[in-house]
């Protein structure tokens, strides 16, 4: 069994509690085991470094050491967590310098960038695979047609290789194919549902997040998929942020193993949009 020390972040813990629940039955399924981080903290997300880089890699570095003490690598299912991390993680791993600074800083902690940090398509990838995913489906998902979205910080992650084509990442297209659903090809997988501005502009997020939705039913999808829980958020919030119609429900990577795992989710309850019409596509194999 596989053993990942899992960095809830602050989204799996508040306002995506449910992705953090079809998470755990899906790697409890495929026998991953989930140790969370104790005492983890913010990592700081898509806000510190805009104010102060140092105080992010502080952030970050402080769960990556408690990750590095306990010997396993770091999983962040939040794209946001990931990407913070995955940076900190690397250029401490290469400059000293800056390695030695932000280690006074997080003392007694020491963090050397000595683990891999992953997010959730990676865990799919490398602690399931594609064979035993398309081996061990139970329910036939091939009536639910879906577009992935990646959304914009995934993989674009300055400065740090990443594991999948920056600007046209696939990993997530394979992961959908093999659990059975009917992949939809569409040119809105990495746009911007307007992040964090949902807070401080929420036309902005409206505007951004209503593109990306019109595009989905244009191509003909029953559902969105992603793995971010902003951008789950922001494109579930459509209704209260003014588009009232046209909406399609937004599924979590996870929850769509759920439905191929299960025939149900356990989330369904925690969608602004509802899902049940896409759920009842859902067949028995």
């Amino acid at each position: 069994m596989a053993t990942l020390t899992y960095y809830p972040g602050c989204s799996l813990k508040t306002s995506s509690k449910f992705y953090e629940t079809s998470i755990k039955e899906v790697c409890s399924f495929y026998g991953i085991r989930l140790k969370e981080l104790s005492d983890w903290s913010c990592c700081g997300a898509s806000a510190a470094h805009t104010v102060d880089e140092t105080l992010a890699h502080v952030l970050a570095a402080r769960n990556i050491a408690m990750a590095e003490a306990d010997g396993n690598h770091f999983f962040a299912p939040c794209s946001a967590c990931y990407n913070r991390s995955k940076i900190t993680n690397e250029k401490i791993s290469k400059d000293k310098e800056l390695r030695e600074e932000i280690n006074k800083l997080i003392s007694p902690l020491q963090c050397l960038g000595t683990i891999e940090i992953k997010n959730i398509i990676e865990v799919f990838h490398d602690y399931v695979g594609i064979e035993r995913i398309a081996r061990e489906i139970q329910y036939d998902l091939s009536a639910i047609k879906v577009v992935p979205y990646y959304g914009c910080v995934l993989t674009r992650i300055p400065g740090v290789k990443t594991f999948d084509d920056v600007e046209d990442p696939v990993s997530m297209d394979t992961l959908l194919w093999a659990a059975g659903t009917k992949l939809v090809k569409w040119p809105f997988k990495m746009e911007c549902c307007g992040a964090g501005k949902t807070l401080t502009n929420k036309d902005t997020t409206l505007r951004l997040s209503s593109k990306i939705m019109d595009m989905a039913l244009t191509t003909g999808a029953d559902m969105i998929v992603t793995s971010c829980p902003l951008c789950q958020m922001n494109l579930d919030l459509l209704p209260y942020l003014g588009k009232a119609e046209d909406n399609l429900p937004v599924l979590f990577l996870s929850e769509v193993f759920e439905l191929a795992l299960f025939g149900r989710l356990s989330g369904s309850g925690s969608h602004i949009i509802p899902v049940d019409g896409a759920v009842k596509k859902v067949k028995k194999k």
